[in-house]
């Protein structure tokens, strides 16, 4: 009896032991599975960290050196680097524009790009943040290139502001396809164009007479069209008053023209011309200079105004990630 008990007490305790060893076994594929769902769930966050991190450096930037601001306090500090002045509105754009423009400040404005380019591309700053950026822009003959405008895209409108390397023009083209694949420019959603040219104070200029030829100017089913002339920092300035003012109407689907010139003889100013259009621009080659102030209206609201010839691409090479607007 007492030996069957033996048997029985045996047997029950390699029972007792396997299932220990079951016990012990599940606990440890359970940690097991716990360490993989940790790890798991760390590479995933790790991944959603480097996902932010690089979408959150190409957008700043993205945004520092392309996107032209609305707020008035960082509007200042991108037209620091311009070569013109603007304001945004909702549905309004404006762009004061000097002309000729100075070499110099047309120079600086390819020095900040290509200087933000080298900058951005340096194997240094690539090892402290451990991002891969590349930047392709423009380069005038100073960078070894041969860039011939800098160029600005009003969005939905896709109207282009350009300044041109001749210096002397200026302002708003219909954009290609290229830039505008998904719309295009709509003539219809233009509400006024509206031009002042203000003559820089100086007692050389001697501007008399203003000659124009708008088409469609007493039609009242095109967009509005707005004028003037200020020359009063100009001592021998002439022109009519009843001629610095200007107020109509214009079809954008014709070339229509303004001339702001010096009739007889001994005239020292050159012409300003203004072509109006589905676009609106000034010309203007003279040794002094005069202000452009382009103003559009449109009938619905923009969306962006930003420098088109710019791309910048961030890669995590660690997870493979790359943001680019290109």
């Amino acid at each position: 009896m007492l030996s069957g008990f033996g048997n029985f007490a045996g047997k029950k305790g390699v029972l007792l032991s396997f299932t220990a060893l079951l016990l012990i076994l599940a606990l440890l594929s359970l940690i097991d599975a716990l360490n993989t769902q940790s790890s798991r769930a760390n590479a995933s966050q790790a991944l959603v960290f480097a996902l932010q991190s690089a979408s959150s450096k190409f957008e700043n930037l993205y945004t520092d050196i392309v996107f032209l601001d609305k707020e008035p306090a960082a509007k200042i500090v991108d037209e620091r680097n311009l070569p013109f002045s603007y304001s945004l509105d909702y549905n309004s754009v404006q762009v004061i524009q000097e002309l000729p423009l100075k070499q110099n400040v047309w120079d600086s404005y390819f020095d900040l790009l290509n200087s933000f380019k080298i900058f951005n591309e340096s194997p240094d700053f690539e090892i402290s943040d451990g991002f891969a950026i590349s930047v392709q822009t423009v380069q005038n003959s100073k960078w070894g290139g041969s860039a011939q405008d800098m160029n600005f895209l009003l969005l939905p409108q896709c109207l282009q502001y350009s300044a041109l390397s001749n210096l002397s023009q200026a302002g708003f083209y219909p954009a290609s396809s290229v830039e505008c694949p998904s719309s295009g420019f709509d003539a219809s959603k233009i509400k006024k164009y509206s031009i002042s040219i203000r003559v820089k104070k100086t007692s050389l200029e001697d501007y008399n007479a203003i000659s124009y030829n708008i088409a469609g100017f007493s039609n009242p089913a095109f967009p509005e069209f707005e004028f003037n002339f200020i020359d009063s920092n100009c001592s021998q300035c002439a022109v009519p008053t009843a001629s610095k003012h200007i107020e109509g109407y214009f079809d954008p689907s014709q070339q229509s023209s303004i001339r702001i010139y010096c009739s007889g003889s001994g005239c020292n100013s050159q012409d300003i011309n203004i072509s109006i259009g589905n676009g609106i621009q000034a010309f203007h080659s003279g040794s002094y200079r005069i202000d452009a102030n382009f103003s559009l209206i449109f009938k619905n609201p923009i969306s962006a105004f930003y420098f088109t010839d710019f791309n910048v691409s961030v890669q995590n090479q660690d997870f493979n990630i790359t943001y680019a607007n290109s």
